[in-house]
């Protein structure tokens, strides 16, 4: 299979994941605290989320792994017996890193947690021992989880995305169904619900591990590679340290302005902020799932001495990405109060102009995602991560500000805006200076495009306003307005002429096949 041919494959499968779950999603919560009850939902939401760290670091150290095993499997195309060997030293390190802090995460997380929920929680009498078990499988989840870091990584690096994407497929199907039988049989779920999702985590990587040890030769523990592995352990644990900064900007920036807008505006703002977030949340998935896309390839070009492929697929993940976010950020820009009002009935004030605030900011965060990509796979990222994170965390002085001025509940929706356009700003510069993408080739051949792209799309969907009343029909012919001129748009504006034979290549297989 043919570089394209996979990275459209892991586009598809990624997407239609994210698709899938996101509209998954929106029954299964109802459904979870029907079946629970408020009281228990809550509980499992705090027991659970004590894990909430420990997920967060291993999300972190999977990432970084898999940075390192794509730039050998890179290497490979080059040399396979030194890109093999490398393989193999990673992949021995990996394992003795994700067994130590499994091993840790047991000695210690364990009876800390049992004591948090015996003797901190405020927890009723008669729900201890059911709190206590919904812990022991949180643990189990996570501590199987982080042990099989090494294997799954290996099919990030190998591209291998598409099967990865059948597991969560049925893990989201079966998550579905049983919380339907919950519904449907009322009773005591809180520990039968944990153990079931500790079941649905633990299950999928065990056989993800057994496939990736059958699979690929690179998945071999060298014991010879033991005693040299403190080198690489440095490197990992630095990389993924540095990434932890990045991600703890973000959680900053978030937190930070919640509590800020708390002591400010008071909770009632905190209720528009989580719905405004939340949405965004939604629609940056879809676009997000690009990003596992292009990254093992962009790092294996990397890894291969391919800076020139390596460039190009860093501003295509650019261009697609904040194509696939518009597609469902304008509608809901333009109709935001009516969806909020379908979706919620009496949405808290300011909830929508807040929803169009994250929206933008993740459009402009998509704008430069490619470069970040790129970025990360040359590993040069301590200044990197620690000025983009500072930008991210400059928010919240830059809204206590605009609130000193008395701007109001518009200062906070500037202040993300500002501090992501810093952030992509930021992530061009250094992809200039340590990767080698220029600048103005971004600024001609992506934002410029993509600037025009927006305006004309959102020209065009004002249109039904104009003698459309609100309502769910003015709302699906915004939507088609919208997608038809932004998708004609794309293919003119923002493709080059070999993106457009790629895509036009892939629809005359596809007319092929049907016609057969």
């Amino acid at each position: 299979m043919t570089a394209n041919r996979r990275i459209a494959l892991n586009v598809v499968a990624t997407y239609g994941r994210s698709l899938y779950a996101m509209v998954l999603g929106l029954f299964t919560a109802r459904w979870a605290l029907q079946a629970l009850g408020q009281v228990d939902y809550g509980l499992y939401g705090v027991v659970g989320g004590l894990t909430a760290f420990v997920a967060i670091l291993n999300s972190l150290l999977a990432t970084g792994v898999a940075r390192f095993y794509a730039i050998s499997v890179g290497k490979m195309s080059q040399d396979r017996d030194v890109g093999l060997r490398e393989c193999h030293h990673w992949f021995t390190t990996a394992v003795v890193v994700h067994s130590c802090l499994a091993s840790g995460l047991v000695l210690v997380g364990y009876p800390l947690g049992v004591w948090v929920v015996e003797h901190y929680l405020t927890i009723p009498a008669d729900r201890i021992v059911l709190c206590v078990w919904v812990w022991r499988f949180a643990l189990l989840s996570c501590f199987v989880s982080m042990a099989s870091v090494p294997f799954q990584a290996m099919y990030t690096a190998k591209q291998e995305i598409a099967e990865l994407t059948i597991y969560a497929f049925v893990t989201s199907t079966l998550n579905a169904l049983f919380l339907y039988y919950m519904v449907t049989h009322p009773g005591v779920w809180l520990a039968k619900y944990a153990a079931w999702l500790c079941l649905m985590g633990v299950v999928p990587q065990l056989l993800i591990a057994m496939r990736a040890w059958r699979l690929y030769d690179e998945c071999r523990f060298v014991r010879s590679a033991v005693s040299g592995c403190l080198g690489r352990i440095r490197d990992l644990l630095g990389y993924s340290g540095w990434l932890t900064f990045g991600f703890l900007g973000g959680l900053v920036r978030s937190q930070g302005m919640a509590i800020l807008v708390n002591k400010a505006f008071g909770p009632a703002l905190n209720a528009s902020m989580t719905i405004g977030h939340t949405l965004s949340i939604h629609c940056d998935s879809l676009s997000g799932s690009l990003v596992g896309a292009f990254s093992p390839a962009i790092m294996n070009a990397y890894g291969a001495g391919d800076f020139e492929g390596m460039r190009k697929l860093a501003y295509r993940a650019c261009k697609l990405a904040t194509i696939f976010l518009l597609m469902f950020a304008i509608p809901l820009m333009l109709e935001v109060d009516e969806v909020l009002a379908l979706w919620l009935k009496e949405p808290p004030a300011f909830a929508g102009s807040l929803c169009i605030a994250f929206l933008v900011s993740a459009i402009v965060d998509k704008t430069a995602i490619g470069h970040m990509i790129a970025v990360n796979a040359v590993g040069k990222i301590a200044v990197y991560q620690t000025v983009l994170g500072s930008a991210l965390i400059a928010a919240l002085p830059i809204a206590g500000l605009f609130l000193w001025f008395g701007w109001g509940v518009p200062a906070i929706g500037w202040a993300l805006v500002i501090s992501m356009v810093a952030c992509a700003w930021g992530r061009v510069w250094f992809a200039r200076t340590l990767a080698g993408l220029s600048a103005g080739h971004w600024a001609r051949h992506v934002l410029l495009p993509i600037l025009v792209l927006t305006a004309g799309s959102f020209a065009c969907g004002v249109l039904p306003r104009l003698w459309i009343a609100p309502s769910l029909g003015r709302m699906c012919l915004t939507a088609l307005f919208v997608e038809t001129v932004l998708c004609l748009s794309a293919w003119w504006l923002v493709f080059d002429a070999n993106e457009r034979e790629f895509v036009a290549e892939k629809f005359r297989r596809l007319k092929g096949r049907m016609e057969k």
